[in-house]
């Protein structure tokens, strides 16, 4: 025990010291790509007020905007470390360079204009120029303040700190896994091995448990201190029934037959055929009806919680018509193709379905009862050559805090109306709120 608890310990120190080597390696990280930036912007500053040097003195001895001008600043833009694009703008218009075609400048009709980046780019830099003959002269330069193979190093650097932490983490991890094997002796000894534990000596750790070591038996001692017994000295053998008197029989013991379990055990299997197995049934391939209490408490919660709507569905096809597995089949094909939710679609008795959606109020659910039971009345009369009747009845959370119970009796009461009277065959529960709410009160008080 105490090993153990000198081994947590220290797995928490290990933790702790881990979790900081990660803070220090992003704050680290973070720090230096922030460093970077600043110098990038100091080399950026400075090979600008090169480039306006350049520009205006390179007017003086080439001309203004010649051909031979506008090569000097391309040459000096590509030399450069930061500098991405340059717009000079004259009494004669703008005029653009870049590093690379199509890196740093898009055109508005006959203007230029730096290009919006992705990427790390700074705030344009600007200056005005003094060139004879001109007027209102500037030049414009943005620049690239991340220095990727700098911020490359950066990133490998914080990398390789986190594995190193990973990794004495791991280590720990199986040291402390072979120490617990190691200590776990008396829990998993070999088979016909004994622990070698002292009479009247507890584990560590035992006294923690409630136990107290057991005092040395006074047989013990006495038997230490008796003469020897021989060795040809014979004893009688002990039995667990109590021994008889001198004159008297042993009493016999009723013979007694185990049970023949045969029959339980075919009546479980049978049951056990019956029970739900799976997540869906094999006759429809939809849920079990069993688990639609469950399922509808969780999807009201989650509404409730969310201020959404649910509108229960109970659907049965009417009419005396014998509905076979494949046409059951086909039935609940559809309502999973129209709905699009299998794990929503339950089995309710031998003709019909149940179906809860989730975010749709009652007239939403109204009008989606009756798109599917004109598709399903058209896709049943096409395959099977006759018109079953689709009675459906619905009813919905409407702002209720609802339970599954009540919200299934609403609808299937609904579904009763409409087979009733099959001409109206979607049948709607509008809930009352002053009804709810007496519902309500008696049913808090008869629980």
């Amino acid at each position: 025990m105490g090993v153990s608890i000198k081994t947590t310990k220290v797995s928490s120190v290990i933790a702790a010291l881990c979790i900081l080597i990660y803070i220090a390696a992003i704050a680290f990280g973070a720090a230096q790509i922030v460093v970077n930036i600043g110098e990038r912007r100091k080399v950026a500053e400075k090979e600008f007020g090169d480039l306006a040097d350049r520009a205006s003195s390179a007017a003086v001895f080439l001309g203004f905007m010649s051909q031979p001008y506008q090569e000097t600043i391309k040459d000096y833009i590509g030399s450069t470390e930061t500098l991405l694009a340059v717009i000079i703008s004259g009494s004669g218009g703008e005029n653009a360079f870049e590093r690379v075609e199509g890196s740093g400048i898009i055109w508005a009709g006959d203007s230029p204009r730096f290009k919006i980046r992705g990427g790390f780019s700074g705030d344009p830099l600007y200056l005005p120029l003094r060139i004879d003959g001109q007027r209102n002269v500037t030049i414009k330069a943005i620049y690239s303040y991340i220095d990727y193979n700098s911020f490359i190093k950066v990133l490998r650097n914080v990398l390789l700190a986190i594995l190193a932490a990973l990794a004495i983490a791991f280590i720990t991890l199986l040291l402390e896994l072979a120490q617990k094997n190691k200590g776990s002796y008396y829990r998993s000894a070999a088979p016909g091995t004994e622990p070698d534990i002292k009479p009247g000596v507890m584990p560590d750790g035992a006294e923690s448990l409630g136990f107290e070591p057991e005092p040395e038996p006074e047989a013990a001692q006495e038997t230490a201190q008796s003469p020897d017994i021989p060795e040809n000295e014979e004893f009688p053998a002990f039995s667990s029934a109590p021994a008889a008197a001198p004159d008297e029989e042993e009493p016999e013991i009723p013979a007694f037959e185990i049970p023949d379990f045969q029959e339980d055990e075919e009546q479980e299997s049978e049951d056990s055929r019956e029970s739900p197995k799976g997540l869906f049934t094999s006759r429809g391939n939809v849920g079990w009806e069993s688990y639609l209490n469950d399922r509808l408490s969780f999807e009201l919660q989650r509404c409730a919680s969310l201020e959404q709507d649910l509108v229960l569905i109970i659907m049965e096809l009417g009419g005396a018509i014998e509905i076979d597995d494949s046409l059951y089949l086909q039935f609940t094909g559809e309502a999973v193709n129209f709905f699009g939710m299998r794990d929503l679609i339950f089995e309710k008795g031998e003709k019909g379905i149940s179906v809860i959606v989730p975010s749709v109020n009652l007239d939403h659910g109204i009008a989606k009862a009756e798109d599917f039971n004109v598709r399903i009345n058209a896709k049943l009369s096409k395959s099977s050559g006759i018109s079953p009747v689709l009675c459906i009845g619905l009813s919905s959370r409407s702002g209720r805090l609802i339970d599954a119970e009540r919200l299934i009796l609403e609808a299937s009461k609904a579904l009763e109306k409409a087979l009733e009277d099959p001409v109206s065959p979607i049948v709607a529960f509008k809930s009352d709120p002053e009804k709810y709410r007496e519902y309500v009160k008696t049913h808090s008080v008869k629980a």
